[in-house]
């Protein structure tokens, strides 16, 4: 098993062999964390190896005490977030695991310890199943079109000017036809991307593949990017597009019937006495949890 050390063993007699097996168990909490804990691992081509075939686990060191380390990089990957909430994490929380090589740009850290760190902190949550990231992508002429990626990595970037990425793993069929939708002057728009650990997300166009990366088992990973400022909440239904909605420049009265924003945006009722159609000018993009929205009305302002 990769990653954590067995919490015991259990002897096989196979008489008809002639022998006897030794085989170690392993907690089945650590058994379900490998998919956050081995992002690199193309698990879908694990999932699918026949009996008799070699795991391309075998292909990986063996992990011994002390000696299974990660990078600030991959701790990111696990927590699904940008390296510098890593590096904040580390400056502000004193029980951050300390580093065990490298350097103080570079530090090397032990992954079972990071695990358990990410564990106690609720950063990360056991998964119940091998997570995966679905997306309707439309390309030129309309044409639509979904997706899934197993292993997806979404980081949204904290500020309008910024880029969001998504990756995962993917067919190369997928692949070819992803990069195809958004071979346009354009790129492409996400209809609807639903990923672990945000809510429906849209985006309004400029979505590219910036790369494909081939791993030594063979599986294909594909990350495509957009403008964080074009990212948005997606409309309830499978169909997707964008919210659009007003930022109220005083607080709501209790009569106001308009539909409420966690951010504080509203998408205004034509039949709301204290709103009605008076917010329209100042429609923006809602943010879908990574940006607040009063951080894109201000850019807009100074812009302006």
């Amino acid at each position: 098993m990769v990653g954590s050390p067995p919490v015991g063993s259990v002897e096989i007699d196979y008489k008809h062999h002639g022998g006897v097996t030794t085989v170690p168990l392993y907690c089945a909490e650590d058994v379900a964390l490998l998919f956050i804990a081995r992002s690199s691992v193309d698990w879908r081509v694990v999932r699918a190896t026949r009996a008799g075939r070699r795991s391309l686990l075998a292909a990986l060191d063996p992990v011994v005490p002390g000696g299974d380390r990660v990078l600030l990089a991959e701790v990111a990957r696990m927590a699904r977030v940008g390296r510098a909430a890593v590096v904040n994490w580390r400056r502000r929380h004193p029980d951050f695991p300390a580093p065990v090589a490298g350097s103080d740009v570079h530090p090397q850290l032990d992954r079972p310890a990071i695990v358990a760190w990410l564990l106690v902190h609720d950063k990360i949550e056991v998964p119940v199943s091998m997570p995966a990231a679905s997306l309707v992508v439309v390309g030129a002429e309309r044409r639509m079109s979904g997706f899934r990626l197993d292993g997806p990595h979404l980081v949204l970037a904290d500020d309008a000017e910024g880029e969001d990425e998504l990756s995962g793993w993917s067919t190369d069929a997928d692949a070819d036809e992803l990069a195809a939708l958004a071979a346009g002057e354009f790129g492409a728009s996400l209809g609807r991307l639903t990923a672990p650990g945000t809510g429906p997300l849209a985006v309004l166009g400029e979505v590219r593949v910036i790369e494909r990366f081939r791993s030594g088992s063979g599986g294909l990973r594909v990350t495509l990017a957009w403008p964080a400022g074009l990212r948005g909440t997606a409309v309830e239904g499978p169909a997707g597009g964008v919210v659009r909605h007003g930022v109220p420049s005083a607080g709501s009265a209790q009569e106001c019937v308009c539909r409420r924003y966690d951010c504080a945006g509203l998408v205004p009722l034509s039949w709301c006495t204290e709103h009605g159609d008076a917010l329209n000018p100042v429609l923006e993009w809602h943010a879908g949890g990574g940006l607040r929205c009063a951080q894109l009305t201000r850019g807009r302002a100074a812009k302006a």
